[in-house]
């Protein structure tokens, strides 16, 4: 079974006009969870009609929190195998059944426990979207000059075929349940920011390497990209939650084996 999880606030013009509802296939392979932050009355009468479970409960929880809460409502309400897979995906990500499919099929066939899709900025897939990153670490701050973001991205016309990246990012995440539950999911103390990069740096230390990384497979990600106002409340999260990771990473999980 594939568990897709979305979470959205106050995305469901966003959801219902790329026809979210189309993601699950009439074999019930697919089946797509929501949680509404900003609950909204169309959105949740849209998720009825298509079959889509929705919650609008614990409102104003942060990302890893919000993905979480799905995760356990999918274990509690219709069960988890260890070989289901469970996808952190976007509202504003656009992608279809067959992508999905062969995702996992790949997944499957490469052993991969943890994987994301080529995202890209236009629907021509023209623009790449830096979906793929290396770890951050305490010489970031100062590479910002050239890098201009705390996180560097791979170059992905590198990439010919799958390979691997330190981290993905959150916008699309595919997981083994087995393995997101081993890693008892994110890290719900980053309320925003950085718990992609922590939950990719934790598993990391358990597999021994990186995100798998499928270029051929691509999607749409229409990103919003709040945090580059120095002054804003996202950016004041963003940095808090950089160096909250860097502290971790250095005096954390320092020579630790697993999370």
């Amino acid at each position: 079974m594939i568990h897709i999880a979305i979470v959205s606030h106050g995305h469901e013009e966003l959801l219902i006009s790329s026809e979210i509802g189309g993601l699950q296939d009439a074999g019930d392979d697919i089946h797509v969870w929501i949680k509404d932050n900003h609950p909204s009355a169309r959105l949740k009468e849209y998720c009825l009609r298509h079959r889509v479970s929705y919650s609008d409960a614990s409102p104003g929880l942060g990302f890893g929190a919000n993905n979480n809460y799905l995760f356990a409502q999918i274990k509690n309400s219709v069960g988890v195998e260890p070989d289901d897979i469970f996808i952190v995906m976007n509202p504003d990500v656009t992608t279809d059944q067959a992508t999905i499919l062969e995702l996992v099929r790949l997944m499957r066939k490469d052993n991969a426990a943890l994987a994301t899709l080529n995202l890209f900025r236009d629907d021509d897939f023209q623009t790449p979207d830096a979906n793929i990153r290396r770890f951050p670490d305490f010489l970031s701050p100062i590479r910002m000059a050239w890098v201009r973001s705390l996180t560097e991205p791979y170059n992905k016309s590198n990439y010919l075929s799958a390979g691997w990246s330190d981290w993905a990012s959150g916008a699309f995440l595919a997981f083994k349940a087995e393995h997101y539950q081993r890693l008892q999911g994110f890290d719900d103390r980053y309320f925003m920011y950085f718990e992609d990069v922590d939950l990719c740096y934790r598993s990391s230390l358990l597999l021994g390497h990186g995100v798998r990384y499928y270029p051929q497979l691509k999607a749409l990600h229409s990103a919003a990209r709040k945090n580059r106002n120095v002054a804003s409340m996202h950016a004041n999260w963003f940095i808090r939650s950089f160096m909250k990771f860097i502290f971790r990473k250095y005096f954390v999980y320092s020579g630790s084996k697993h999370a």
